[in-house]
């Protein structure tokens, strides 16, 4: 079992970083947290193998975390997929989605894949889904008037867990599914010294807040803003000022263990 980040910008994307997004592999079985661009690229980049995706959470509607799924589920119909998936997303998502597919008439064909969109209830630490060897539930967190989610992907064997809270501002919703995680991964769009009125994001020495308050042993920055991109070593900087535990930058297409 081991996670890969396909991106880890935040909105604007640049050479190095694209808009983030995480997958979870679970031997031959797989789990997409957001879609961003050329998702089944980014998936033979890091590995995994896109007709084993069995479960896609689309956390929130803002474009950089959606806008890929109308190439997903269409690539992966072309790849001659046969198997159900099932894409989550908050309850006022369903139809949205529904008409960006139907936009590029994703589901109007009679030889699709079936495909359900299913809402994620509101409430903290509700059940999502699952595959043979990991269980994801998932709480608010905090992102202005747009209903998001962190999500908590567990191993069933016992094993460690990973929250993924991008896209959010410090939550003490994200400190109770964090708790008791081995690692945290948290937006970090910004740096301290960008100031109030930074959109609904954390910077990352709120997120080392987090971190710490949830006693997780390890924090992944990522959603970091393009123009902080050339500036990895400030924010690792204001995160340590918050957090003793491990503190790492999001990278893009390594593996990392569950």
């Amino acid at each position: 079992m081991h996670f890969a980040f396909l991106g880890t910008s935040g909105a604007v994307p640049s050479v190095r970083r694209d808009n983030t997004s995480v997958v979870v592999a679970d031997g031959d079985d797989a789990v997409l947290l957001d879609v961003g661009g050329s998702p089944v690229q980014k998936l033979l980049l890091a590995a995994v193998d896109p007709l084993g995706l069995v479960h896609v959470v689309v956390t929130h509607l803002h474009v950089d975390h959606a806008y890929g799924l109308p190439s997903l589920l269409r690539n992966l119909h072309l790849l001659g997929r046969r198997a159900p998936l099932t894409v989550w997303c908050r309850p006022p998502h369903v139809q949205p989605l529904h008409a960006l597919l139907g936009v590029f008439r994703v589901l109007d064909r009679p030889d699709m894949y079936p495909v359900t969109i299913s809402p994620v209830p509101a409430g903290e630490g509700v059940a999502v889904c699952a595959t043979a060897g990991l269980t994801l539930t998932a709480s608010p967190n905090a992102h202005g008037s747009m209903d998001n989610m962190a999500v908590r992907v567990t191993a069933r064997d016992g094993g460690r867990a990973v929250v993924y809270s991008s896209d959010t501002e410090p939550c003490d919703a994200v400190v109770r599914l964090a708790t008791g995680a081995d690692t945290l991964i948290h937006d970090a769009t910004y740096l301290d010294r960008s100031g109030p009125g930074h959109g609904s994001h954390a910077t990352a020495g709120e997120a080392a807040a987090i971190a710490a308050r949830a006693g997780v042993r390890r924090l992944i920055l990522t959603h970091i803003d393009h123009t902080h991109h050339d500036e990895t070593a400030k924010l690792l900087a204001e995160a340590a000022k918050h957090f003793t535990g491990v503190i790492e930058i999001a990278e893009e297409l390594v593996p990392y263990p569950l």
